[in-house]
């Protein structure tokens, strides 16, 4: 009996407005956390982003260790800020896999909205704020 390929989530992405520490404005935020807790490292999470137009791709890279080998515990985590999105967008996430997952997304001037999820998806999307230092 082959293995089955697990089709639980692996990843939380939250989207959400932060200000931005230097300027005082808003910045969209959006982080990526492991589902799964280390227990050893925080280890990150790589991304890299394309916008084009209203599309968003964010792929996940996989995870790489910190540079301080300082234990510590908790999910892995990525994150991307951007400061001029406005209007609806086509988000692409793609894991190392493969696994692709596409939300549509609408990024008003206070608020995100998630307008359309897929059936499966490979990541949980929430528009809820997360402290991240």
């Amino acid at each position: 009996m082959a293995n089955k390929k697990s089709t639980e989530p692996e990843y939380r992405l939250n989207i959400f407005y932060r200000p931005d520490e230097q300027t005082r404005k808003k910045k969209l935020a959006f982080l990526v956390r492991t589902i799964q807790e280390f227990v050893s490292f925080q280890y990150h999470v790589l991304l890299k982003d394309e916008i084009v137009g209203n599309r968003i791709q964010l792929n996940i890279a996989g995870l790489s260790a910190p540079s301080a080998l300082m234990p510590g515990g908790g999910p892995a985590v990525g994150f991307k800020e951007y400061s001029q999105l406005r209007g609806n967008y086509s988000l692409v996430i793609k894991k190392l896999d493969g696994a692709t997952n596409e939300f549509r997304i609408e990024v008003g001037p206070d608020e995100v909205r998630i307008l359309e999820t897929p059936k499966n998806p490979v990541i949980l999307v929430s528009t809820e704020p997360v402290i991240h230092s």
